[in-house]
């Protein structure tokens, strides 16, 4: 009788970690924008918190990089940096060398764990590969801040363009109905980079180098085909509200059918949490019943 208390228990145990795991995937759908809307403030806590002690060591060690922008690789990096919006504002050889101030917290930590695990004897085994996962820490989360901002500008840029389209409805011209934008907009990365165009217009720049500048910085299809569309509206003469309407229209008819994509995806990658956690706590429902009741027969 307690081997079957210990299987009900186990079955209980299972059944209730199945659906707390399907609670998960069904609700951080619904939190993930929040979770994405809050990365800025947490980008600027680990800034104040840990940036503070890596960006000096990788600024001493920047000078062994100060030919990086003159090689194909530091080129791309420099491109990766402006599309992030120059995280914490390093530099190509200041970011080159956060890799190996990473990879010293790395081999530190990987130090500290292998003592803990194999006692006073170091255990390379763990050393290198966190070491490795360090060096390497520093381009991952690049590339994580990039996606992040790809996908928020995506998001943004209907709103943008119909505050735009009301502002010249309105009888804005174009500088005005950018303020209106960079005022009244959604905050993120797409009303920073409006608000860095709008500064430059300010200054002096031509409104169409501005345009080029912006869509060179975020380098996405989407900014290219909205810059092109309203400098080919300008130079024909073409109403900027019609063009700026039509653009909007596109994207939100873009955004649907990459959901409806999305959605329909959703059946395919919970097959894993299906067949990891429901089907056996499924069968242990199902058949540790009829265990106990064999037991409970059999004993009789």
């Amino acid at each position: 009788m307690v081997s079957g208390e210990a299987f009900l228990y186990l079955a209980l145990i299972a059944a209730a970690v199945s659906i707390g795991l399907i609670t998960y995937l069904l609700l951080s759908a619904r939190v993930s924008e929040e979770v994405l809307a809050s990365a800025v403030e947490r980008q600027a806590a680990a800034e104040s918190v840990i940036m503070r002690l890596i960006l000096p060591i990788a600024r001493v060690l920047a000078p062994l990089h100060k030919n990086a922008l003159s090689r194909p690789r530091g080129q791309a990096l420099e491109k990766k940096l402006i599309r992030a919006g120059r995280p914490f504002g390093a530099s190509v050889p200041e970011f080159l060398s956060m890799r190996y101030v990473s990879a010293m917290v790395g081999a530190g930590f990987g130090y500290a764990l292998s003592t803990q695990i194999s006692g006073d004897e170091v255990n390379w085994g763990i050393v290198l590969p966190v070491a490795a996962f360090g060096f390497f820490y520093p381009a991952l989360r690049l590339n994580g801040i990039i996606t992040w901002r790809m996908r928020k500008i995506f998001r943004d840029m209907p709103y943008a363009l119909d505050l735009l389209t009301l502002s010249t409805e309105a009888g804005l011209d174009f500088s005005s109905a950018m303020a209106q934008v960079v005022e009244k907009g959604p905050a993120g990365p797409l009303v920073d980079e409006f608000r860095t165009a709008h500064q430059e217009v300010m200054l002096g720049k031509p409104r169409g180098e501005a345009l080029r500048a912006l869509a060179d910085r975020i380098d996405l299809t989407e900014i290219r085909s909205f810059v092109l569309a309203l400098l080919q509206a300008e130079q024909l003469g073409a109403s900027v509200s019609v063009t700026l309407r039509t653009m909007a229209a596109q994207m939100r008819i873009k955004r649907w059918t990459l959901a409806e994509e999305a959605a329909g995806k959703v059946p395919v990658k919970l097959m894993a949490p299906l067949v990891i956690c429901i089907f056996p706590s499924s069968f242990i429902i199902l058949f540790v019943p009829i265990y106990l009741r064999s037991q409970i027969t059999g004993g009789m």
